[in-house]
């Protein structure tokens, strides 16, 4: 068994292995893979590896660091991330998921990170460990990864929601979905009120074909005050609220989130109610399932008939 660099023509062993495996709760599409892999910009091609035996890819970890300012956002230099790590069934237990660890954290440290994440990266599969891979978490701690708290998805069937999803008209604000033109003033609202990792993931979202038609806004005169963004599977950029969707054959599935409103609206309401815009804009595309990813809000969801679903542990080096 040899260790070479990952590349995109490894993909397809390794996803094909990935998805006979675990197709059954985490499917993973190909555009899917290749979107959140060596099609992101984080991705560390000096720190991702393949290993292979006669020709045959058998395992693979995927790493990303932040390759420097991009789009106005730097998470910091001393972060790097495992965006995806795997071993073939019939391979593990051989020391195979070890080597590809510690090479793959050698070589983040060589680059200047001192910190290492287990997901939750910029177009990230899991933002952590998925809590129903014991093995895998207690693998992790013996590799020296600390627990963190655990974050979770929520669900809800459509035909089931028993919330009045009409928005009360209010005084000040205005409720709309994103019309082509409108990109700008989100970007702004963004620069203002959440300037990171969410303006970069937008200005991402825009280049690769995205459109303000992915959002729900609030508006005060002609400015944004509050947005939530809303996917489906179909999308240019496919949003992590949605990954799951081949869970769901045969049902249209939307994605909410994320979401967000300036301060000088917050405690006002207007998160539950762009959440139910968000829903009834769905509800009018035909959406039979929402998902909510990556919260610990669970009381705030709860009140519009969300339940909790997939939980991940945040682990860390």
């Amino acid at each position: 068994m040899k260790t070479v660099s990952f590349k995109s023509e490894h993909a397809g062993d390794i996803l094909n292995a990935w998805n006979q495996s675990m197709s059954y709760n985490l499917p993973i599409p190909p555009r899917l893979f290749t979107q959140n892999t060596t099609d992101e910009g984080s991705f560390c091609p000096q720190s991702s590896f393949a290993a292979v035996e006669n020709n045959e890819v058998i395992g693979a970890v995927i790493a990303k660091r932040w390759p420097g300012e991009t789009l106005g956002y730097h998470p910091g230099g001393d972060v790097g991330w495992i965006n995806f790590l795997f071993i073939k069934e019939e391979w593990r237990g051989k020391g195979i998921g070890s080597q590809l660890l510690k090479e793959a954290e050698d070589s983040l440290r060589e680059q200047g990170c001192t910190r290492i994440h287990l997901g939750r990266d910029v177009q990230h599969f899991f933002p952590g460990v998925p809590l129903e891979l014991t093995e895998s978490i207690e693998w992790f701690k013996g590799k020296g990864y600390q627990s963190g708290e655990v974050v979770f998805d929520m669900i809800q069937m459509v035909e089931e929601c028993e919330t009045e999803l009409s928005v009360p008209v209010e005084q000040d604000y205005h409720f709309s979905r994103g019309q082509s033109g409108d990109e700008q003033a989100i970007i702004l609202f963004l620069q203002e009120a959440f300037p990171g990792r969410w303006e970069y993931e937008v200005r991402s979202l825009f280049e690769r074909g995205g459109t303000a038609q992915q959002f729900v806004l609030i508006w005060q005169g002609d400015r944004v005050r509050g947005f939530c963004r809303i996917n489906r599977p179909d999308d240019a950029v496919i949003g992590s609220n949605v990954y799951w969707s081949g869970l769901y054959k045969g049902k249209a599935v939307g994605g909410i989130g994320p979401l967000g409103v300036s301060s000088q609206v917050r405690k006002s309401g207007l998160g539950l109610k762009i959440v139910k815009q968000a829903m009834k804009e769905l509800k009018e595309d035909g959406v039979d399932v929402w998902i909510i990813d990556w919260t610990t809000l669970e009381s705030f969801y709860n009140k519009l008939g969300f339940k909790k679903w997939k939980q991940y542990l945040q682990m860390s080096k």
